[in-house]
């Protein structure tokens, strides 16, 4: 943990010393908003070992602030307050070990050299930092995960709505077109005046959706880890595949429109 103010605890914090305890930002932001922690202290009930109750109350002295870590997972930051073992003791303790190689093959010879010290020890919870990790992002994998289905569906939902508009418009304006290639419209005009009508609206689409997104975005924010919310390139590569979209499905009818035969389109009008 780095060291944001004050010192971490050390070997004087010992049984029968002034209790000392070491506080995370959080801690601060919370509590000590307005003034410097160090020195301050904190009044916890006592844990006693064994029993059920908790005891009177113990004044522990802020010595240091520490950054923030992640406890119950990589979204999770909240009140934190260390303190040694010699002050207040605990019935458990975790062993971390580090492998240059895969830590599950280290199994087997971890437990016995625990046992060789303590034959009578459980080693319960043996797992890998990858799996602790993967099990605290479950519940955000799948959140994200129904996310991206139902973006794909809105998605699918948003070209098919285009396509169903542009093929409409385009049918409404059959005869118009008719009129336009006998007085000369080339296919490649037709095509510009029906996509360039129809990305001037999904352009339109896009800019009211941006705004939107910005304003909404927020509520993601517990999603997310190492990137902002507003995260620019993220916004311009889905308004680039919207677009995309949206070209492609305006393209469709714009290409039909060509093959009406003028003589035809007239004939209907």
């Amino acid at each position: 943990m780095r060291l944001k103010n004050g010192r971490l605890l050390a070997d004087q914090d010992v049984a029968g010393a002034t209790p000392a305890t070491v506080i995370n930002e959080t801690m601060v932001k919370r509590f000590f908003a307005d003034e410097d922690p160090i020195g301050r202290r904190i009044f916890i009930e006592q844990i006693i070992t064994g029993k059920p109750q908790l005891g009177p109350e113990i004044p522990w002295e802020v010595v240091g602030v520490v950054a923030d870590e992640k406890v119950a997972g990589l979204d999770n930051e909240s009140p934190g307050v260390y303190v040694t073992d010699a002050q207040s003791p605990v019935g458990f303790a975790s062993l971390v070990v580090r492998a240059a190689g895969d830590p599950n093959l280290l199994i087997k010879a971890v437990q016995a050299a625990v046992w060789s010290v303590d034959k009578n020890q459980a080693l319960s919870n043996v797992t890998t930092l990858e799996q602790i990790k993967a099990e605290s992002l479950g519940s955000n994998r799948l959140r994200t995960g129904l996310l991206g289905v139902f973006a794909a569906i809105a998605l699918t939902l948003a070209a098919v709505g285009v396509y169903g508009v542009m093929s409409y418009s385009v049918a409404q304006r059959t005869h118009e077109m008719g009129i336009r290639a006998a007085l000369g419209a080339s296919s490649r005009d037709l095509i510009r005046l029906v996509v360039g009508n129809g990305m001037l609206i999904a352009l339109a689409g896009l800019v009211l959706g941006s705004l939107g997104a910005f304003g909404l975005t927020r509520f993601l924010t517990s999603l997310l880890f190492n990137t902002s919310p507003t995260d620019v390139p993220t916004m311009l590569l889905v308004a680039g595949i919207l677009g995309g979209v949206a070209l492609l499905a305006c393209c469709i009818p714009a290409l039909r429109a060509t093959r009406v035969s003028p003589i035809v389109a007239l004939r209907n009008g």
